[in-house]
């Protein structure tokens, strides 16, 4: 299922199905907290503060992604392997196993290409591949969503919302 999950952070006493992320030194943990554009939004960027996004490609397609309202510049490109266990993939249970490297199969450069070195609305995110974006929020506040550039994608649900709001409303978010 071609779906755009939202993770978050969990603490090491989390239990039930995690995507784990190790770079050999460190471990970071996440569980699923949205997977369809329906499910309640998770995501509330505050007006002028700087967000770091990681995009994980856990599939074999290439993903153009394109954020909405404000452009954003690609930081890095990390090229990893990953294991899904049978039946890793069920909605909100997602369980994964990246971890940061190479793959010996791995044909791809993972440089950031001259093309995409500006301020973009979109970016490529390529299999074994976790993108790191930067963007601030300045225009607007409200609604907006990403998703996946490739039309068959978006309609598969590989699409999510997000909700940019001033910084004297953040309190009201807890």
């Amino acid at each position: 299922m071609l779906t755009m999950r939202e993770l978050r952070i969990v603490e090491d006493d989390h239990t039930g199905p995690l995507v784990t992320v190790t770079d050999g030194e460190r471990i970071t943990r996440y569980r699923a907290v949205a997977a369809h554009f329906e499910d309640r939004t998770t995501f509330f960027p505050m007006l002028g503060e700087l967000e770091v996004w990681q995009l994980i490609n856990l599939t074999g397609d290439t993903h153009p992604i394109h954020v909405h309202l404000d452009p954003f510049q690609i930081l890095a490109r990390h090229p990893m392997r990953y294991q899904i266990p049978d039946a890793g993939i069920e909605d909100l249970d997602i369980t994964a196993s990246v971890i940061l490297g190479r793959d010996p199969d791995d044909g791809l450069s993972h440089a950031i290409d001259d093309n995409e070195r500006g301020l973009k609305d979109t970016i490529r995110v390529n299999p074994n591949e976790i993108v790191e974006i930067a963007v601030r929020f300045t225009t607007y506040s409200g609604r907006y969503m990403y998703h996946c550039h490739i039309l068959e994608h978006e309609d598969r649900d590989m699409m999510r919302p997000f909700v940019t709001m001033a910084p004297e409303l953040m309190p009201f978010m807890a």
